[in-house]
């Protein structure tokens, strides 16, 4: 299976992979849940559907709308108050939840993810730490 048919089969589920994320992220994570007070979880829902969308656009081509987007992303992070501690944590929740949800998950599926998640984050600390440098 490659990314794309795995962020396919995502979509395909995506109420469901969403709220086994989120539930997994806040219990597993209780110093995270200061940054979701008061967030419209469904608009939450929807901003995690695009931020795959994404990052596995941007694992398979550098596009630089793609690039701004996911640095607009860090910054707004930063603005956040969101430490850069927390987006392996994420990544790390993301797919062990993401591997649950598919019946043909392999090691290498999971690489990819990782890779493809790490790039994005890459680029989101550009964002970020343009924002830092800037505070």
């Amino acid at each position: 299976m490659q990314l794309e048919d795995s962020l396919r089969e995502v979509l395909a589920q995506k109420e469901l992979v969403v709220e086994k994320f989120y539930s997994r992220f806040l219990s597993e994570n209780p110093q995270v849940a200061v940054f979701f007070e008061g967030m419209d979880m469904k608009k939450q829902s929807l901003m995690l559907s695009a931020a795959l969308i994404v990052s596995e656009s941007h694992f398979r081509e550098n596009l630089p709308a793609v690039e701004f987007y996911l640095q607009v992303l860090g910054t707004q992070h930063h603005e956040a108050g969101i430490p850069k501690e927390l987006f392996p944590i994420f990544r790390d929740c993301l797919i062990a939840t993401i591997s649950q949800c598919q019946e043909s998950w392999s090691d290498e599926l999971a690489d990819m993810w990782r890779a493809a998640i790490d790039k994005a984050i890459a680029t989101m600390f550009e964002g970020y730490d343009e924002a830092s440098d800037a505070g």
